[in-house]
């Protein structure tokens, strides 16, 4: 062990440190989800309604919108209505069952350890009804059966995730997808007996991304739960020479430099996800990963488990139409004309988030403007106008969409796109008082 310390390098365990973050952010960062939303030391503590948290293997409704107070992941929508469940597929199979949604948008989606989608059903797969679904873990397979879909996964915890649209315009509209929440089914075994470690519970996010010693024992709990086919040679080797390091005091300085600037290089990378067009960075192939382990960890932080490509793509914008970052200190306009809405076949939102990815409480309690937008203001043109400032606009029926006085992002929605090569229009600076 001390010969190994002698050939050891700050460079290359800043290297190291640096490439173990970017391959282990999503596990670790999904760990962090399951964690908060099950609560493993309190299970059976009340949730607000605006969490779908419940036990592991347990369904979790929310009951109302997203709205500032829910800090659980990154990038939440405030168009539908969470139905949550993280099962443990080492318990064995689970079955879930849900009800004809009629013309309402749904979606079913089977979120992997590492943030990536083993499936995404619903409307678009299988119209008012999906049929009953089989949830198992690929190394414990289960018998086909008619109207019966199976979904083997690769990890032992996996997420469900059931959206459902809600119309803020119909006062009536959220009993009704409550009525509908109600009535899915999940069934299985129950909860595991075994709660994780309290250190790794009650650790900090911070901890995970900027502590090498915490961020290595998170990770090393999600790998104890990962077949070892899932895990590359360089990264158990890089995972013991960093935690090798974490002995001598200068070489702990390196790893944690290294882990510093492997989030940096994670954060750098949100705003060139694919293509960008307009200031947009658009990410075609939404949880395609493929080998592109930044782009993996860039969607994990800043949009972990959005849907495939297919279901519904997420442009994401931070700077204006001259280059410079968003901020609060100046006003904006995003101006989509008649005949270049969003091309969708379900629907589109425009959400604003902090830098950090939470909604921003503002004075009415807006965060997103929608397709479903209730008064929203089309002008003589046909075109629609969304004004991003802090302070409320002068002008009359302003499409007003409050943004937070510092740095800020934009995240579009798009449910069903009908032409994935459309480009959104540029945020374009403006003077104050529009």
């Amino acid at each position: 062990m001390n010969s190994r310390k002698q050939h050891l390098e700050p460079d290359e365990i800043a290297g190291r440190a640096a490439d173990l973050h970017i391959w282990g952010y999503p596990y670790v960062f999904a760990q962090r989800l399951r964690l908060r939303f099950t609560l493993p030391l309190t299970p059976d503590a009340p949730r607000p309604d605006t969490s779908a948290g419940a036990a592991v293997n347990r369904l979790g409704h929310q009951r109302r919108l997203s709205d500032p107070t829910l800090t659980s992941g990154v990038a939440p929508n405030v168009d539908t209505l969470y139905s949550l469940a993280f099962l443990d597929l080492a318990c064995g199979a689970f079955r879930l069952r849900l009800p004809d949604f009629g013309d309402r948008y749904y979606s079913i989606q089977i979120g992997e350890a590492d943030s990536s989608t083993a499936a995404v059903l619903g409307q678009r797969t299988h119209g008012p009804q999906t049929p009953e679904i089989m949830v198992h873990h690929r190394s414990r397979p289960v018998p086909e059966r008619d109207c019966v879909t199976t979904i083997g996964c690769r990890s032992r915890f996996v997420m469900v995730a059931i959206r459902i649209l809600v119309d803020p315009g119909r006062g009536d509209d959220l009993r009704t997808v409550h009525a509908l929440q109600d009535r899915i089914e999940l069934s299985g075994p129950g909860t595991p007996a075994a709660a994780p470690p309290r250190r790794l519970v009650e650790r900090e996010r911070q901890d995970e991304t900027h502590e090498t010693a915490a961020f290595l024992d998170s990770l090393s709990a999600v790998l104890a739960d990962t077949e070892p086919t899932e895990v590359p040679e360089w990264v158990t080797d890089a995972l013991g020479t960093v935690r090798t390091a974490l002995d001598d005091p200068a070489l702990r300085r390196s790893a944690d430099l290294g882990l510093v600037e492997g989030l940096r290089a994670i954060e750098q990378h949100v705003a060139a996800l694919g293509r960008t067009v307009n200031g947009w960075s658009i990410n075609d192939r939404g949880t395609d990963f493929g080998g592109d382990l930044l782009l993996r960890a860039a969607v994990a932080h800043s949009q972990i488990y959005i849907n495939p490509a297919e279901e519904a793509l997420y442009p994401v914008c931070e700077r204006d139409d001259s280059g410079r970052p968003l901020t609060g200190t100046r006003c904006y306009t995003v101006r989509f004309d008649r005949g270049n809405r969003p091309p969708v076949d379900q629907f589109w939102s425009l959400t604003v988030y902090h830098a950090g990815g939470l909604l921003y409480d503002n004075a009415i309690d807006r965060y997103a403007i929608t397709d479903r937008t209730p008064g929203l203001h089309v002008g003589a043109d046909g075109s629609i106008t969304i004004h991003l400032q802090t302070q409320q606009p002068t002008r009359p029926g302003a499409n007003w969409l409050p943004c937070p006085p510092g740095r800020f992002r934009l995240m579009l929605r798009l449910y069903g796109p009908r032409n994935p090569t459309w480009e959104p229009p540029p945020v374009r600076t403006e003077p104050f008082d529009t």
